[in-house]
């Protein structure tokens, strides 16, 4: 599934949603913390396109550096509902 970091969508105190790009900053995020090549990639990637493929590997490492302090919950929210997204189908085959 493609995920397009530029428009996460957020909700603000009273409820309303808007589109927030978080694709550079999760990409020097993850470019700046990571000490694996597989993550420097992708994140060179999320930063230069913003819309990437994200698989289950890499909702791994998006959750991971979601948790690095440089993300308020409502951004954490946007994400990880998309993510949960990919997750979810593959818990309900499990459980089949």
């Amino acid at each position: 599934m493609k995920i397009d970091f530029r428009k996460i969508k957020v909700k603000d105190i009273e409820g309303k949603e808007s589109n927030l790009d978080i694709s550079k900053t999760l990409g020097n995020v993850i470019y700046n913390n990571t000490p694996d090549l597989g993550e420097l990639d992708f994140a060179q990637e999320l930063y230069k396109k913003g819309e990437v493929e994200i698989d289950e590997q890499k909702v791994e490492i998006v959750r991971k550096y979601l948790e690095t302090g440089q993300f308020y919950a409502f951004i954490k929210e946007g994400v990880n509902n998309l993510l949960d997204k990919i997750t979810e189908p593959k818990k309900e085959e499990k459980n089949v």
